[in-house]
């Protein structure tokens, strides 16, 4: 019976050490043992976001009828613009999943646009743009920040800065994700959704975005 004590007593002493033992490394002889140091994590997120952009324009051609009081119009499309995208994008972390998103995207690429001449002929023009764009996005990040990949969703606006100081803006939607979001260097990806006016013209766009990142 004395000795079954003793082995409980010893049981029990071990199991109490164990979790504090595990919290140290195996070392030489005579040396002190060495915390291990927990995982590193990261809040904010600077990228360099670099993809391609599908946008489209609408346009109302609109003409009266004899028979209707009403005029008719019909609907096309009034340009199409596919750029190549590239700039800087910050992710600053304010609590938790909560982020607020501060960027600038540049757009180069041929608008591709139709329109009706003074004879009502219809006329296709092409023409080489540059679009600026400064962007400000709320942005949730879901998933723990020990882990390798994690998700977002983001909602925001942009502002579109065109040839001739033509402005315009947008309102944004979109997902995407962080990968090897425990390191320093990670990878990216997302797609958004852009909805909005320029230059009096309704314009709807699709981002698709990879981007090297930064984690800090």
């Amino acid at each position: 019976m004395r000795n079954m004590l003793k082995v409980a007593i010893a049981s029990f002493a071990l199991a109490a050490a164990a979790p504090a033992a595990a919290q140290y490394t195996f070392t030489q002889p005579g040396q002190q043992p060495q915390p291990i140091q927990a995982m590193q994590t990261w809040n904010n997120v600077a990228r360099v976001n670099v993809g391609v952009g599908f946008y489209n324009s609408g346009w109302a051609n609109c003409y009266g009828s004899y028979w209707s009081y009403y005029p008719v119009c019909s609907t096309g499309s009034y340009a199409s613009y596919i750029p190549f995208l590239v700039g800087p994008q910050v992710d600053f972390n304010l609590s938790g999943m909560n982020n607020i998103s501060v960027g600038f995207t540049v757009g180069f690429g041929t608008i591709s646009s139709t329109y009706y001449d003074t004879l009502n002929v219809l006329q296709t023009q092409n023409k080489n743009v540059t679009l600026w764009e400064p962007t400000i996005d709320y942005v949730a990040k879901f998933g723990q920040a020990t882990m390798d990949t994690v998700g977002r969703f983001r909602i925001g606006g942009g502002m579109y800065i065109g040839p001739n100081s033509t402005l315009g803006g947008a309102f944004r939607i979109g997902g995407g994700a962080s990968f090897l979001s425990t390191n320093r260097l990670g990878v990216g990806v997302d797609l958004v959704l852009e909805g909005g006016g320029f230059n009096g013209y309704w314009i709807g766009g699709l981002q698709l975005l990879v981007s090297p990142e930064f984690h800090f």
